[in-house]
């Protein structure tokens, strides 16, 4: 067994359709895999079910209409002091199956080391609609609704997370635990035109005791939601629309003292868990997995999250670095972008100044061409340099395998695996991330990066 590590991102969807035993033996020889990441608990297609956008060659292909929850069987002594008691996943197709007690034995009799994996999601969009008392971990958003994420401010959400932690730690023979993060600030939601979330009456108790005025920061996103609601009809003002949403800032500063507020309690969050895990046993790791939104497309979002802030309190970190889906994935968000704060530009001009700031000239090709093209291979290499420069940390790149994507992308190959692994590596990666998920992954790609690894003598 190497020693590099070599991990992916599984759900127990894969063991149900394919059997443990038969998968662990395709990740070992096709991949050289010594680390699962297993989504013990999602409510996630993305993250713990079936492929989203085309079934690959191994597996089920027919759509598994997740519902989500937990794929493991809580244990009722660790949820005493937690209203969330009942939230194992209803879906007929895990009925009898336990993604940890079934799957971490047979992984650890052949040196596999196994870590739970719970991706804190963006998307407004995943509502955990089943499970009852869901509702009462909501967010609200700057206009006064409920929300469709929770609130990191909650204190029933912190303990309901400190109970699944205490739950997997002390019954699982797990190696650690992959935190991933993949929210964003209320002023980035209303960017997006999404629902916003960092409302709740927590956050605004937490406001007022920092002398924050509540009414001015909230009458401030809701101008700047205005403004970009009325720029994406089209109207166009005289002083154009960056101006105004500076203008906007300007006018009410709370709003920015608002957003660091939101930073700082979703920083506070991770700091909770990881402090967790090390009491549990010092040795358990704690390990990021990092929204390639935040470390690459979106210029205020690697502002707010300056990476070094991670260096005290994580094992490791793994970045999200598909770079093969990420020509499309960016020219994406820079249309999102050019219809809302960079209007006034045309789409060309969006779409290179945000290349320019974010440094990315060089790994992308023009707009026209972006989707198809993807991004270069060095591009993990320069993305994995930074944050190890960055931070001091191991760093595991996340390698887009077999991730999805809804439009038209560039073709993720074997030979474009073989080239973001040993682009990992000779920008100082510790070890690689097989990602999104298993179950998008096609057999000949998973057997890329074992080639990779063989080639470089490292298993």
């Amino acid at each position: 067994m190497s020693d590099t590590f070599v991990g992916i991102q599984i759900g127990a969807i894969s063991f149900v359709d394919e059997g443990v035993e038969t998968v662990l033996d395709i990740l070992q020889e096709k991949a050289g895999v010594n680390a699962l990441m297993i989504s013990a608990l999602s409510w996630s297609i993305g993250n713990a079910g079936r492929a989203a956008f085309g079934f690959p060659d191994h597996g089920v292909a027919e759509a598994d209409n997740l519902r989500g929850g937990a794929f493991f069987e809580p244990d009722p002594r660790y949820y005493r002091k937690t209203f969330m008691k009942q939230f194992a996943a209803p879906d007929e197709l895990y009925a009898g199956f336990d993604s940890l007690a079934d799957v971490i034995p047979a992984a650890r009799q052949r040196g596999i080391n196994v870590y739970t994996y719970y991706c804190e999601t963006s998307s407004s969009a995943i509502r955990s609609i089943w499970q009852p008392g869901f509702q009462h971990f909501l967010d609200r958003d700057h206009r006064g609704r409920m929300a469709t994420r929770p609130s990191l401010l909650n204190p029933d959400y912190k303990t309901f997370w400190h109970s699944v932690f205490a739950d997997w730690l002390n019954n699982h023979d797990l190696r650690g635990i992959m935190w991933g993060i993949e929210r964003q600030s209320p002023l980035m939601d209303i960017f997006r035109g999404d629902s916003s979330t960092g409302f709740d009456d927590h956050y605004i108790a937490e406001a007022r005791a920092r002398g924050i005025d509540v009414e001015r920061a909230m009458t401030g996103y809701c101008a700047i939601d205005d403004l970009l609601r009325w720029a994406r009809s089209g109207d166009r003002p005289k002083d154009g629309v960056f101006v105004l949403l500076l203008r906007q800032l300007l006018r009410y500063p709370e709003v920015l003292m608002w957003e660091k507020l939101w930073l700082e309690s979703h920083h506070g969050f991770y700091r909770e868990l990881s402090g967790l895990v090390k009491f549990y046993d010092p040795d358990y790791e704690f390990g990021l997995g990092i929204w390639q939104v935040i470390n690459t497309y979106n210029p205020y979002l690697r502002a707010q999250y300056d990476q070094s802030e991670y260096a005290p309190y994580v094992d490791w970190i793994k970045p999200v670095l598909y770079h093969t889906p990420a020509g499309a994935r960016f020219a994406e968000f820079a249309a999102s972008w050019q219809a809302g704060p960079l209007a006034d530009a045309s789409p060309d001009g969006a779409y290179d100044a945000l290349a320019t700031v974010l440094g990315l000239e060089q790994f992308i090709a023009p707009r026209d061409d972006g989707p198809l093209a993807g991004f270069k291979p060095a591009y993990i290499k320069e993305w994995t340099a930074r944050l190890i420069e960055e931070t001091g940390l191991p760093v595991y790149p996340g390698i887009g395998v077999g991730v999805g994507h809804g439009g038209a992308s560039k073709a993720i190959t074997s030979q474009e695996i073989l080239e973001g692994v040993h682009a990992g590596f000779d920008g100082g990666a510790s070890g690689v991330m097989i990602s999104r998920n298993y179950s998008e992954a096609e057999l000949s790609n998973l057997a890329a990066v074992g080639d990779a690894l063989r080639e470089r003598g490292l298993i």
